[in-house]
Order: C-alpha cells, then sequence, then structure tokens
C-alpha cells in the first residue's frame, strides 16, 4: 500500500511539472523565429508638412510594445522596399549600394529587417537593449533600432576612397533615420537618435564581423503616460 501511494506521488508529480516546463521550452523556442511581417500600410499617414512640423527628439518612453503591424509599417518607412520591380529603397544610398542594414533589439531578442522578405531574422534570443545606448531609458525602451553599415557592399565601387565609403555611409543612415523619425511624428510615436554608447562592447556582443560597422542607434517607442 506503501509502495503504491509513492507511485502515485511521481505520477502525479510528473503530470504537474512536465507540461509547465514544456510550456517554458516553447515559450523560449517561440523567441527564437524569424518575424514575419504583415504587409506596410503604405496609404496611411499626416500629410508630409504636419509631419515636418511635429518631427521631434524624444528621451521618455512607455514600456508598451509596438504592434507587429506597427513594426512593419516602421521598418518599411525607414528603409523598406519602395519599388519591388528595381528593388528601390525609400530612402537613397550611395551608388545604391544599399548597405545599411537595420538591427532591432526587443527584450525577446536581436534581428535584422530583411527588407526583400519583409521578415525580421533572429540573430539571438538575447535582450542587449541596454548595450545601445548610455542613457537611463535605452533599456527599458521597446525598440532600439542599430543601424549598421555593410561595407563588403561597397567593395565594388573601386574608385571609392576608405573615407568616402565611411561619409556616404553615414550620410546614408541619416536618410534612414530621418524617414524613422517622419514616420513617428504621423504616428504618434516618440523616437531618438543617440549617439552615445560602447561602440566597441556593441559590435562585440552583436558578433559582427569586420566588414560590418555599427554607425548609430535610435530608439522607437510610445511616449511615456503623464502621471
Amino acid at each position: 500500500m506503501k509502495l503504491m501511494r509513492i507511485c502515485l506521488a511521481v505520477i502525479l508529480y510528473f503530470a504537474l511539472t512536465v507540461p509547465a516546463f514544456s510550456q517554458v521550452d516553447n515559450k523560449k523556442a517561440s523567441k527564437s523565429k524569424d518575424i514575419v511581417l504583415p504587409a506596410p500600410q503604405t496609404e496611411k499617414g499626416k500629410p508630409l508638412m504636419q509631419v515636418l512640423k511635429k518631427r521631434q527628439s524624444s528621451r521618455e518612453y512607455s514600456t508598451r510594445d509596438l504592434s507587429i503591424q506597427e513594426l512593419s509599417n516602421l521598418l518599411w518607412a525607414a528603409n523598406g522596399i519602395s519599388r519591388p520591380k528595381s528593388g528601390k529603397r525609400t530612402a537613397p544610398s550611395a551608388v545604391n549600394w544599399q548597405e545599411i542594414d537595420i538591427y532591432v533589439s526587443k527584450q525577446d531578442g536581436l534581428y535584422l529587417y530583411n527588407a526583400q522578405k519583409n521578415i525580421l531574422e533572429i540573430l539571438m534570443p538575447d535582450d542587449i537593449r541596454e548595450f545601445t545606448g548610455t542613457q537611463p531609458f535605452v533599456k527599458d525602451a521597446p525598440i532600439n533600432l542599430i543601424f549598421v553599415a555593410d561595407l563588403s557592399k561597397t567593395k565594388k565601387s573601386t574608385q571609392m576612397t576608405e573615407e568616402n565609403i565611411n561619409f556616404y555611409s553615414a550620410i546614408d543612415t541619416g536618410y534612414i533615420s530621418q524617414n524613422v523619425y517622419l514616420y513617428c511624428a504621423s504616428e504618434g510615436l516618440a523616437t531618438v537618435v543617440r549617439g552615445s554608447f560602447d561602440k566597441a562592447a556593441l559590435t562585440k556582443i552583436m558578433k559582427l564581423p569586420e566588414t560590418k560597422k555599427v554607425i548609430i542607434c535610435q530608439t522607437v517607442g510610445y511616449p511615456a503616460v503623464n502621471k
């Protein structure tokens, strides 16, 4: 009788704990998948002159997450494909290099925006937001964009000097950053572009090769709720 009670207790233990472990594992696994973005809503938004008037930097954010639809719209506005036949983007680039990649740092991981497939490719399931800036709001804001120049895409321009490549990559990043500002102004989101971060540390934690260079970071989220 005593042996039967022990067996029943063991069975009950596994019945209660195994599903719980499975849920944790499944939850962790789900965070390690690519995110398929919905088609961007390109017909919405405020008139340009109103958006320019509202454009501003903000350093106070709500922790509320952006929806997948809003994230899709944001990334398309930043540097999505606006002319599918030619593959041209919403932001210009020198010699049509299209060398600026957008990395998205979220609570559930680090992603790379693939404009051609309209997906976020998971790179690591770690929350690295705190490494994208020195200001205290950075680690809690829902989205930190990291603009990275893929210098391997500039090698086709053999007459370009390293100084010119760095110069044009910085300008191309500025175009994308301004697109983010304008989208946020249109949709009531907060944003700020930031150069204050440990570039070497961020490059290391992102495991970037030598051909990829972090240019600047930009925080995006909902404005902080006034108390």
